[in-house]
């Protein structure tokens, strides 16, 4: 879904060089009080708090702006706790087509990472300083939405701004494989299709800065294979940079450049083969990277319809 940043031009999404950052934090924090929360942000609060108790309960949380499934908490001493401090110091840069990965146990500040990031939530400590074209995608873990709405996969694709050419429109589509889903009813998608068709909307409005929020949960190793690879083989006018939170701790460790481990802190952050020698990462993570991989990347070169 696309979200555009308040102070962002609506003209041009193009950064003037590439080691001008797209977003900088600053000595970032978020806490919170349950007290007088609503009861979706209180299961939210209860989640990034004790996931593991949430897991548990059967909650369902998405995060998303609409179309969300809301999610209740039976912790009623949640109501009258103090301050919970979900991150804290987040310091870092956003390059133009910088691909990070942010990994970290259940209840490690992900979520609410990326919601500060997208401009959900504000910080209670530090800053977030934006580009002024920064242009945000943003595909969510989930996405439901009510049966009695009777909304198309087409009237989804169109609530969004297009900023792509006909022609690059044309071949998103037939790459991710939209175009015969258009006259579909969402709700009637399954797990890969919906994900597909989030991602085509989110690349519609050409962003420069891609938010994905474990795009790949839930999904059969088909489905999470074809998607891996669409994601690692952008072609040019596609190219932005990336925010990707997994749990896939392969993918993370094999296909990515630049891995930041959260623990409601950064605990550690760099290459992969920098952090798979790290303390901090062995003390949360042990040797699950070390695990065979499914994925194998391909030849295969998506140059788009600008190739010559």
């Amino acid at each position: 879904m696309p979200l555009s940043n308040q102070t962002s031009s609506t003209q041009t999404t193009e950064v003037d060089t590439q080691s001008t950052p797209l977003m900088t934090l600053e000595n970032v924090g978020f806490e919170v009080s349950a007290r007088g929360l609503s009861k979706s942000d209180q299961a939210s609060l209860a989640n990034e708090i004790s996931p593991a108790k949430n897991e548990r309960s059967g909650s369902k949380l998405s995060g998303w702006l609409s179309g969300a499934r809301s999610a209740k908490t039976t912790d009623k001493s949640l109501a009258d706790s103090h301050s919970r401090v979900l991150l804290s110091d987040i310091s870092l840069q956003i390059l133009p087509r910088e691909k990070i990965s942010v990994i970290g146990p259940n209840g490690a500040g992900k979520s609410t990472l990326m919601k500060l990031i997208l401009g959900l939530i504000q910080p209670t400590s530090g800053q977030i300083h934006r580009h002024s074209n920064l242009q945000l995608g943003y595909v969510p873990q989930k996405f439901s939405v009510p049966a009695i709405l009777p909304l198309r996969v087409q009237d989804l694709l169109a609530q969004t701004e297009k900023r792509l050419t006909p022609s690059e429109q044309e071949f998103l589509y037939q790459r991710l494989s939209v175009t015969q889903l258009l006259k579909k009813q969402v709700i009637h998608l399954s797990g890969g299709e919906t994900q597909r068709i989030l991602l085509a909307r989110s690349l519609l409005s050409k962003p420069n800065l891609l938010i994905l929020d474990e795009p790949m949960q839930g999904l059969d190793p088909e489905s999470e294979r074809w998607l891996y690879e669409f994601i690692d083989d952008l072609p040019e006018f596609l190219q932005c940079a990336m925010v990707v939170v997994s749990h896939d701790l392969h993918w993370v460790m094999r296909g990515s450049r630049r891995v930041i481990c959260l623990n409601k802190h950064i605990c550690c952050e760099g290459q992969p083969s920098d952090l798979g020698v790290s303390q901090e990462f062995k003390k949360l993570f042990g040797h699950q990277y070390e695990q065979p991989y499914i994925h194998k990347p391909h030849d295969c070169q998506h140059h788009g319809p600008h190739a010559h």
